[in-house]
């Protein structure tokens, strides 16, 4: 598959994920380290690893890279450089097959929509229609930041060789059915996957969204009757109203705990 970056001129209002796939990013990581080998880059030299001298493609590049964890910043203001992260030195690194393959998959869920929409999809998703309709309708996506998505999707699914048993662990790490090379064994287990509530669509209702909060919580719309514009930004204002109630029901708690 080429490079989705290339046809991307600028960045739409779909949420944000990479614009690359694993496969892409992992090839362009080597290329950087080969490069740079253990320095960091100036953020305007990065491109120079991958012979790209616009600085908008590079700066795209790198990000689908930070995305996924293999790249990651490094101080701050002037100073900033862009560096192979801890888990990118793990890949480069590993010996055996079998632990450049769990960091494979600890990245292809790294980036939140990816993880998002394995929860919901896994590698048997809807097809392209009904997929590019429901992101578009319900999660904030563009037409063609949809379409651009799902191919960043499918790669990076296949790609990494994820299984159904594959899961995100609360420390964002993947727990599979053998249980090994998984961090965070005392880590709280994970929020059951999306879609599986125990709140029944009853009769004439229907579920308008999913989608998740945190690594521990997770949302589901069930609406009923017709839904448009008008509802949705009623919808907004409600949870606006809810937004700052518990802002001051979080300072009460603070203050009475001082």
């Amino acid at each position: 598959m080429a490079d989705t970056i290339e046809n991307v001129t600028q960045r739409d209002r779909s949420p944000a994920f990479p614009v690359i796939g694993l496969k892409t990013a992992v090839d362009r990581l080597v290329e950087f380290e080969a490069y740079f080998k253990r320095s960091s880059a100036p953020p305007e030299k990065v491109g120079d690893a991958w012979g790209i001298k616009t600085k908008a493609y590079a700066d795209r590049m790198a990000a689908g890279l930070r995305y996924f964890g293999l790249l990651e910043y490094q101080g701050s203001g002037k100073d900033r450089t862009i560096a192979i992260s801890e888990d990118g030195r793990k890949y480069l690194r590993a010996q055996q097959e079998e632990t450049k393959q769990e960091a494979i998959k600890a990245a292809a869920l790294r980036p939140k929509q990816i993880a998002q929409f394995w929860t919901l999809w896994g590698n048997d998703r809807p097809a392209d229609a009904a997929c590019v309709d429901d992101l578009v309708r319900n999660h904030g996506f563009s037409v063609a930041g949809a379409r651009d998505f799902l191919k960043v999707y499918d790669a990076t699914i296949s790609f990494a060789g994820l299984a159904a048993s594959d899961k995100v662990d609360a420390n964002g790490t993947i727990d599979g059915d053998s249980g090994e090379g998984s961090a965070g064994g005392n880590a709280d287990p994970p929020p059951p996957p999306l879609g599986q509530s125990k709140v029944k669509v009853m009769a004439g209702e229907r579920e308008l969204t999913t989608g998740l909060l945190a690594k521990d919580a997770s949302f589901r719309l069930i609406v009923s009757g017709n839904i448009g514009v008008k509802e949705i930004e009623r919808l907004i204002q409600k949870l606006e109203i809810d937004k700052e109630i518990l802002a001051d029901q979080e300072v009460e708690t603070k203050e009475a705990a001082n």
